[in-house]
């Protein structure tokens, strides 16, 4: 590796004084050009061996940097090992078959170190220096270097013995032209075992018909293995895609959702992605559409697997890829859709329901394809269907249409979020333009080991509570879990629905990711299995601790919580109850009170104050699509998909979007585009007071804008009264408060021009970004 680093490099990283870098190291590395690494050959063999002889950390670092260089082609191992020099291509042959013998020969005559200044000649009396002479003479005169002899080793001992017989044996192979055959560096073949592959076991036929195709050989043998590969006729399909197999949990999901799906029969259907066609039959099964569309990029790979469908009257395959916008325009014609109609809304016309017509996507994959700024291409297929219901544009020019779709589960928490910390813009925007997103099937992950959980959670009173809310619903609809399809907690809110405490009654409880690790080191040490100031007894103890100091910081905050709802309830009553202005003064004489007592808590509460505060004002509002859910989820496994990757169902209703989101274009005041910038300069700071967020986006709004959104200082609409530490938060806001600030934002007469807020919003990103620490804090602009 060293060899690709300039000498004051070298020196730097590796001299006096100062540690090595790694990643300064590969840099330097990565960026110096060929002519230099040759210019610098010479001095490897010294350097290396004066970092093993003085600095050992310092060579451990180098050899670890040369491995990362040499994986990704950067270095070349051959050229690191000793100084390079031109040779004949017979002398190549012979130091090829030789390489072994000559490590070993030159570790019992050290070869002498160049001096600095020209180098001079050397003259070499030996048979074997004459020969090195006439074959790299010129390569001496250049290098100054002199080669190391090789006589024949002594064969006094045993090893001496062993080294000349090695030698004789590497010698007549370099003499007969047998050449020892180099393996190439290849990384090493991924085989798994049933348990560990994502192909296998194949459950049912049609998993056992995508395994014999081998398609999808590569996750279980590597991508650059030769099984692998799959056959030269299929490389150019998408070997990435999820596809639904399981029949029968195809069968308990549209009977489980056959209430909602009834007013579609008859209807024209978009299927996107129809892939093995399981799901795209048992649906075409359920509503008879009179216009059945396939668009299915991998055609002619997947046409034997859809014949059965393709016989059906109405049913068309087209070879053309729905998730690129051009070619899913190219379809949404009178030619395919004859009995739509296309729509020109204005943004004082409201569009209405469309059920004629639905819309189904598979967009699942593994692994996930990044694009752009957003996590994978699955979130920006995500985002442009969420902006398309707003702008009409897609298939939403024919009205209001549903969209069935299957996606990752990681995608899923993007526009469907559980919790106040992953409420982002698309679930935001998502709240503003659906009246409806339901997660109908997916993984279950209430029952996760602890150690595995995300990071974000909130309080599990919530959880109990939002589910036992859903359940009440399901019972009064008249709909039924098929068996075994419930989720863990839907199970215990089903068996035990007295027990369910109210959310925000009790303290949180910590949830320590090694509990069980824990409650084994106290058993042990009751058994006196452990001896006091022995290496458990210690982790044990900061254990202990640890969790000590979360419980009585989660209790000072419940004890914080429980007086600002005091204060909420008795300004709403006050409010409602018309008092005068002593009564009001007395309320928030007690908030500066309180205020003092919430800021004395520490940084750390004030915190984790705000994130149960906003997970609990969502959850009373009924923010979030999650918490108005009509039915629980259907837990289904990963063995039902091909390959084995669990994904979701979502089920997303469309509204008409306020008259300000769908003003957008250049024949309209650009409200709807000014609502679009204000909304991503807003989720850049989620969690900051909404006062301080206007003064971030313009001189002046918090004195103009704030105080004329009503929404977000009256408890009835879901507001904060008090000024200061408690202001609602940006994540906190409901739907309805972001449609207010858009609207008075759009009253405002000096509000900055379009462009303006454009040059802004870049800033903004750069300073978010300096702040965070990364870009977005970790997250892409659009999430």
């Amino acid at each position: 590796m060293l060899s690709t680093v300039g000498n004051n490099a070298v020196r730097r990283n590796f001299g006096l004084g100062q540690a090595p870098c790694l990643s300064s190291i590969i840099t330097t590395a990565t960026f110096l050009s060929a002519t230099r690494a040759q210019w610098h050959a010479r001095r490897a063999y010294q350097t290396t061996k004066a970092l093993e002889a003085k600095k050992s950390a310092a060579g451990q670092m180098m050899f670890e940097a040369m491995g990362i260089l040499q994986s990704v082609g950067v270095a070349d191992p051959a050229a690191q090992a000793k100084p390079k020099r031109t040779r004949t291509r017979k002398a190549k042959a012979a130091e090829e078959d030789v390489g072994g013998a000559k490590e070993v020969v030159e570790t019992q005559e050290e070869p002498e170190k160049p001096k600095r200044g020209r180098p001079k000649k050397v003259a070499d009396s030996t048979k074997d220096g004459e020969e090195v002479g006439v074959e790299n003479g010129e390569e001496s005169k250049k290098k100054g270097v002199k080669r190391p002899r090789k006589n024949k080793p002594e064969t006094d001992d045993t090893e001496d013995g062993e080294v000349a017989a090695k030698y004789k044996t590497v010698k007549k192979r370099a003499a007969t032209g047998t050449a020892v055959k180099k393996m190439p560096l290849k990384p090493a073949k991924i085989t798994r075992s049933d348990e560990q592959s994502m192909l296998r076991p194949c459950v049912d036929p049609m998993q056992e018909q995508l395994y014999d195709t081998e398609l999808w050989g590569w996750l279980d043998y590597g991508r650059n293995s030769a099984k692998g590969l799959a056959p030269p006729h299929l490389r150019k399909c998408d070997r990435t895609r999820v596809n639904v197999t399981s029949e029968e949990m195809v069968d308990d999901i549209l009977e489980y959702m056959k209430p909602t799906l009834t007013r579609h029969e008859g209807c024209d259907i978009i299927d996107l992605n129809p892939g093995a066609g399981v799901w795209s039959t048992k649906l075409n099964d359920l509503l008879k559409p009179r216009t059945h569309l396939l668009l299915e990029p991998d055609a002619n790979f997947y046409k034997p697997m859809l014949e059965p469908l393709l016989d059906r009257e109405g049913t068309k395959l087209v070879a053309k890829d729905g998730v690129v916008w051009a070619e899913l325009l190219s379809v949404l014609t009178p030619e395919y859709l004859p009995h739509q109609k296309e729509h020109h809304y204005s943004a004082d016309d409201v569009p209405e329901r469309n059920d004629t017509l639905l819309v189904t996507a598979n967009l699942g994959s593994y692994p996930k394809r990044r694009y752009s700024n957003f996590p994978s291409a699955t979130a920006m297929i995500l985002y442009q269907f969420n902006h398309a219901i707003r702008s009409g544009a897609l298939f939403q020019k024919y009205g209001l249409v549903r969209m069935l779709l299957w996606l990752d589960d990681e995608d899923k928490a993007a526009i469907l979020p559980r919790m106040a910390q992953r409420r982002r813009r698309v679930a935001v925007d998502a709240e503003l333009n659906c009246e409806s997103i339901t997660h109908v099937a997916g993984p279950d992950y209430s029952d996760v080991d602890p150690s595995k959980r995300l990071w974000f959670h909130r309080d599990p009173n919530i959880d109990r509570s939002s589910a036992l809310t859903a359940l009440q619903r399901m019972r009064d609809a008249g709909i039924q879990t098929p068996p075994g399809r419930e989720t863990k907690l839907l199970r215990e809110i089903s068996q035990n629905p007295d027990d369910v405490v109210a959310a925000g009654e009790t303290p949180l409880i910590y949830d320590f990711r090694h509990q069980e690790a824990f409650e084994k080191l106290e058993r042990d040490f009751e058994d006196g299995k452990i001896e006091i100031g022995s290496k458990e007894h210690k982790s044990m103890v900061r254990m202990r601790v640890q969790i000590g100091s979360a419980n009585k910081r989660f209790s000072n905050i419940h004890t914080n919580m429980a007086e600002f709802l005091r204060l909420m309830d008795d300004y709403r009553l006050a409010k409602a109850n018309q008092a005068d202005e002593k009564a009001l003064k007395t309320i928030m004489d007690r908030y500066k009170e309180w205020e003092k007592t919430f800021i004395a808590l520490g940084s750390t509460a004030c915190g984790d104050w705000f994130v149960q505060r906003d997970n609990l004002h969502l959850w009373n509002q009924k923010s979030m699509h999650w918490d108005r859910r009509a039915i629980e989820p259907l837990v289904i496994s990963k063995d039902e998909f091909f390959p084995h990757v669990p994904l979701s169902l979502l089920d997303i209703q469309p509204k008409a979007a306020h008259r300000v989101l769908r003003s957008m274009g250049p024949n309209s005041d650009r409200s709807g585009d000014m609502a679009d910038l204000l909304m991503r300069s807003l989720m850049i700071y989620t969690n900051s007071p909404m006062r301080t967020v206007f003064d971030r986006l313009a001189p002046g709004a918090s004195e103009s804008v704030y105080p004329k959104c009503h929404s977000l200082v009256d408890p009835e609409q879901g507001g904060v009264p008090f000024p200061g530490a408690a202001e609602i938060t940006v994540r906190g806001m409901s739907a309805r408060q972001y449609e207010d600030v858009l609207e008075q934002w759009m009253k405002w007469p000096f509000r900055p021009r379009l462009e303006d807020l454009i040059s802004q919003l870049s800033d903004e990103y750069k300073d978010a970004e300096g702040e965070d620490g990364g870009k977005f804090g970790g997250v892409s602009p659009e999430f």
